[in-house]
């Protein structure tokens, strides 16, 4: 599966334009902050233990690692990861950012190809603007370990692929992201709307590939055992998908729910109960919500996009809105999955900044009120700690990514008399 990267070349040569100088200028100085990761804890910790005990022979999903936390990724994802743990945890932290940096030069590659963008003086300026608002989402990736931006490549390789009809290997660019972290399984429903039958196939023909690829290498019942176990933490009506308990920062849907809407002490936490739902009540809400999601997700495909998109950024959009659906729809997501919103964001700011394209005041207000929320106007880490810990206890990342669904529909919709190709 091949795939085009930035040429390393003199800029006088053409290699690299002055947008793109500045870009990975902007992204480098992601660099300063987390480079404390090679030394501090984050989740990186907690894939190097689990990795390690399969390399030892023993299960990595019979009990918490660390900071009383799970392994809740694939088989194979450990199996990759547990030659790793020959050497120090730093070795797996250094390569796991430079795989990070690796990934964000692919994601502005396929940026640009949806997009259309040339080296106009707009299409810089939207470019350098677009690399400022996602700083915050590459920080929190980069400074916690997060397979985000990872999962965020799976599925615009997966949709871009698919589009060039390159089904293989768009099957297998969603097959690695549902394999380590389910999210990108939401797209079996998009190729569901788009009727692709040979889509389907191949997606799960990867993922069935892939779910089978450690028999190779473990023993039988060792890997079937861990299999189960890895599936039974996976399933949704566990009580820990329920009532989704976490330290500041979850941004689902599931997680305001429980924020607010129960009397569960969080530790550390004020309380900001304004009711005393039962699991089963929340469970109800909860999948009502992801069901309406489910029917939003259809409408916005089939009928909003192919009356204000064509050409490739009618294939951005549907997957845009998709991705943009995660962070609210599946449990135990936190600030860093805005990540997952930005290609929906490169839409609008692409309209306004390239295009001209002038919503209402009112919108333009509340795109400005969502934007803050979700972190990208604001660079949360620079606050003192009291405004921080009130942001993360109170959930307004999360807020901000719900509000984030209709601002993206009342932007899109208020394109009715215009055909953006």
């Amino acid at each position: 599966m091949m795939m085009k990267f930035l040429p390393v070349k003199k800029w006088k040569q053409g290699g690299y334009h002055k947008e793109e100088v500045i870009i990975g200028l902007i992204f480098c100085l992601a660099l300063f902050p987390v480079l404390r990761n090679i030394s501090a804890e984050n989740d990186l910790d907690i894939f190097y233990l689990a990795s390690q005990e399969l390399y030892f022979g023993t299960n990595p999903y019979n009990g918490p690692h660390m900071f009383g936390m799970w392994f809740y990724y694939s088989p194979l994802f450990a199996s990759v990861l547990a030659p790793l743990t020959l050497f120090p945890v730093q070795v797996l932290k250094a390569l796991w950012m430079l795989l990070g940096f690796t990934m964000l030069n692919r994601i502005y590659i396929l940026l640009r190809h949806f997009l259309g963008i040339g080296y106009s003086s707009r299409e810089t300026w939207f470019l350098i603007t677009l690399a400022f608002i996602s700083y915050h989402a590459v920080f929190m990736n980069l400074l916690y370990g997060q397979l985000t931006i990872l999962i965020l490549w799976c599925c615009m390789e997966g949709v871009y692929r698919m589009n060039q009809n390159q089904s293989v290997a768009g099957g297998l660019s969603f097959a690695i992201g549902i394999n380590i972290k389910i999210l990108p399984i939401f797209f079996l429903w998009f190729y569901v709307l788009k009727k692709n039958v040979k889509a389907l196939m191949m997606i799960i023909a990867g993922v069935t590939v892939l779910l089978l690829l450690p028999y190779l290498y473990l023993s039988t019942d060792f890997h079937s055992q861990i299999m189960r176990d890895w599936l039974g933490l996976l399933n949704p009506l566990n009580k820990e998908h329920v009532n989704t308990v976490g330290e500041g920062g979850f941004t689902d849907f599931a997680s305001l729910l429980t924020r607010y809407l129960t009397r569960t002490v969080i530790r550390g936490e004020s309380d900001y109960a304004i009711a005393a739902l039962t699991n089963k009540q929340i469970f109800l809400i909860q999948w009502t919500f992801r069901a309406l999601i489910t029917l939003l997700s259809a409408w916005v495909v089939l009928y909003l996009i192919p009356k204000k998109f064509s050409g490739e950024k009618a294939v951005l959009a549907g997957a845009a809105f998709f991705m943009a659906c995660i962070p609210v729809a599946f449990p135990h997501q936190r600030d860093y999955s805005v990540m997952l919103c930005l290609p929906a964001v490169s839409l609008m700011l692409h309209s306004f900044m390239v295009e001209g394209y002038r919503p209402p005041k009112s919108l333009q207000i509340f795109s400005i009120v969502t934007f803050t929320l979700m972190g990208l106007t604001l660079f949360f880490p620079i606050l003192p700690w009291n405004i921080r810990h009130f942001i993360m206890e109170s959930r307004i990342p999360g807020w901000g990514m719900l509000l984030f669904i209709p601002n993206l529909i009342w932007w899109w919709k208020c394109t009715s008399n215009r055909n953006i190709s």
